[in-house]
């Protein structure tokens, strides 16, 4: 984690790498105080239940998702499709055939995993596989415990199994098959480490009831329309989509890619690209036929070593694989007791969806929260009071922490995660909890030491790292606020464009490495010419392409092809606007920056055909005609490469390039080109 950290100052966006920066030193904080807070294994072992309850009020919310809120969504947007692409943040068109919009309505009316309160399937997924493998740990050790007759464990399994089914049930939703193999995988693990402890046919009758509720489950979600049988047949698609990453991601941290791939690839086998910045650098090795443009590998040891180099790579190996060892390898530990009074610890756990809506000032009553909150709050309770029995019962084992880590390993190896926190939490998580139930760990001994200057030391190191924090962070803090303030200003009724000039301003000098105050002040100008009637007399247009292009200049985001691309329209769109009362120098001036900026783009994302569709029309129209005749090839070549629609050209763009090529190519007197 220190060493992914420190790998911040490669990043070609330094605002983003020193934001994920510190996400993961404060992983590894989190992970220090679960291995040093927890006194007694009975404390460790209720820290385990909180983050089980609060993974089953997830799935119950998954669950809600999946039956109510997305066939709402869906059929809101077969009503008004422009009004919940904005909704989504997607930008909306009207062209049937943009391929923007086809890829957002085959996310939307197509897919219908559910992805929780997290963006991805895959994402809550990775959160879920734990939590369900560690209540299935402890349902066996339950059954193994030696009892006297009059103390069954059967109506503490029962309980146990409301919370554990929603688990199991929002997993089947997600369409994950990454985390079905890593469950089944540790499952497996399970049930061979439990064969001497718990009679065989218990253990027999176990696996067919867990085979009855999987098959039951899989027939609901048939029936329903929730599941259906592509989720399977398109597993050898999905791996091979995983291994044009893998391979891509490969290149990108042992090869060059000509002169721009070279002198981003330097030491990038060594030290990384830095937090935040694969998605510009993979770009650069792309595959033509590859899916989607992504922002990690889906591979956790591939992410940590083009991130932060090969030295991360082999500690986090060195990590994983001796943590995982050593819980797997634990023999068998003797049932102690839960904490003395877990009440307070659950209640803890409890305040976190307190802290959350505190700390994230929600307003619960606006874009349907209120539903949302409603369902994790009591299914939060629900799960605690009925997981609680169990956990009374017999207390976590190290084995099953291991076996709960393995799954989400297992998950992450082919899905992305270890630098969100939300989810690699889960696995520092598990395993820090895991090591402390060792046997003889001695987890959370209370050391004394007589001497001052262990605690100076401590005290100073402290100071260092919360001013560093402070220091790097409150710019970017209040730079934020004031974007908020001006877009604040910008939602009143009329507009208040003076005072959110004013804020977007000071958010620029607040924080120069933040992009958000540029494009916001670039947008902010261009509805100020709007309202004073978009005169070409008016030179306010003018400030618009400058501010787009400083905030894809360094310090800021100078490798984002995004919004490269975006200066290009935009331009395009005030020369059309303007073009008419431009003398020709402006003119010419203003085509000159709509070239620059699509071959800036083009050159950052080389396997987009419609970027290179872009430059090639471009440069046809500053009379740049060998140019705009490579770059029609090199597009009309990438679009029949891509088996992807939302990767093609637009039918209309690529009618007008073949219509096109030949004039070009006859004006040029170049030979005419094979037919694509």
């Amino acid at each position: 984690m220190f060493l992914t950290a420190l790998s911040a100052r490669r990043s070609v966006d330094w605002r983003i790498g020193v934001n994920l920066a510190w996400e993961w030193a404060a992983m590894g904080t989190a992970y220090l105080l679960l291995r040093w807070l927890p006194r007694t294994k009975g404390e460790t072992g209720v820290l385990a239940l909180g983050m089980a309850a609060t993974a089953s009020a997830v799935a119950a919310y998954g669950i809600f998702q999946g039956a109510v809120e997305i066939p709402q969504l869906q059929e809101a947007y077969r009503r008004d499709p422009q009004a919940v692409a904005r909704q989504m943040g997607a930008q909306a068109t009207q062209a049937q055939d943009d391929p923007r919009r086809q890829a957002l309505e085959n996310r939307l009316l197509q897919s219908n995993e559910v992805f929780g309160t997290f963006g991805l399937a895959n994402s809550l997924a990775g959160f879920l596989v734990a939590p369900l493998l560690l209540v299935l740990a402890m349902g066996l050790r339950n059954l193994a415990r030696r009892r006297e007759p009059d103390a069954s464990p059967w109506p503490a399994m029962l309980a146990a199994t409301v919370p554990g089914l929603l688990l199991l049930a929002c997993l089947v939703l997600t369409k994950s098959r990454s985390a079905w193999l890593g469950a089944m995988f540790a499952a497996a693990l399970l049930a061979w480490h439990a064969r001497r402890l718990v009679p065989r046919r218990v253990l027999l009758g176990l696996v067919a009831a867990g085979a009855v509720a999987l098959g039951g489950l899989v027939a609901a979600g048939l029936a329903t329309g929730r599941l259906d049988l592509e989720v399977l047949t398109q597993s050898r698609l999905s791996m091979g989509y995983r291994l044009q990453y893998w391979k891509s991601t490969w290149a990108m941290i042992t090869e060059g890619a000509g002169s721009a791939g070279k002198a981003l690839q330097a030491g990038n086998f060594w030290s990384g690209v830095g937090p935040g910045a694969f998605g510009s650098h993979y770009l650069l090795y792309k595959l033509p036929d590859a899916s989607e443009e992504i922002q990690d590998p889906h591979n956790l040891f591939l992410e940590v070593w083009s991130t932060a180099g090969f030295w991360a790579f082999l500690a986090l190996v060195v990590a994983i694989g001796s943590g995982i060892g050593m819980l797997l390898t634990s023999r068998h530990e003797p049932d102690e007791p839960p904490a003395d009074r877990p009440g307070w610890l659950l209640a803890a756990s409890a305040l976190g969806l307190v802290m959350v809506l505190v700390l994230g000032r929600m307003n619960l009553f606006v874009e349907d929260l209120l539903s949302r909150w409603l369902i994790l709050t009591v299914f939060w309770g629900l799960s605690a009071a009925l997981l609680l029995p169990l956990w009374r019962r017999v207390s976590a084992s190290a084995f099953g922490m291991g076996a709960a880590t393995t799954a989400l390993a297992i998950h992450l190896l082919a899905a992305g995660g270890i630098a969100f926190p939300a989810i690699a939490m889960g696995l520092w998580g598990h395993l820090a909890l895991g090591l402390n139930l060792r046997e003889g760990a001695g987890s959370g001994r209370l050391r004394t030491v007589e001497s001052r200057l262990p605690g100076a030391g401590m005290a100073v190191a402290w100071a260092a790292l919360v001013g560093s924090f402070l220091g790097a962070t409150i710019p970017f803090w209040k730079s934020e606020a004031a974007v908020a303030r001006a877009e604040a200003a910008l939602e009143r009724m009329p507009p208040d464009l003076e005072r959110a000039e004013a804020a977007y301003t000071l958010a620029e000098r607040l924080d120069r490495y933040n992009v958000r105050p540029w494009l916001g002040h670039a947008y902010l100008q261009y509805l100020a010419w709007e309202s004073r009637g978009a005169k070409p007399e008016d030179l306010r247009w003018k400030t618009i392409p400058t501010l787009l292009l400083k905030a894809a200049s360094p310090p800021r985001s100078p490798d984002a092809w995004s919004l490269h691309a975006e200066r290009a329209e935009v331009t395009r769109d005030l020369l059309r606007r303007v073009g008419p009362g431009l003398s020709p120098r402006d003119a010419v001036s203003l085509r000159g920056s709509i070239v620059e900026a699509n071959r800036t783009a083009s050159r950052l994302y080389p396997t987009n055909a419609t970027l290179h569709a872009r430059l090639a029309e471009a440069s046809a129209e500053l009379s740049l005609l060998p140019d705009a005749i490579q770059e029609a090839r090199e597009a009309l070549r990438l679009d029949a490469l891509t088996p992807h629609p939302d990767k093609k050209l637009a039918p209309s763009v690529r009618a007008r390039l073949q219509e096109s090529l030949p004039k070009w190519t006859a004006q040029a007197g170049e030979a005419a080109p094979p037919a694509p």
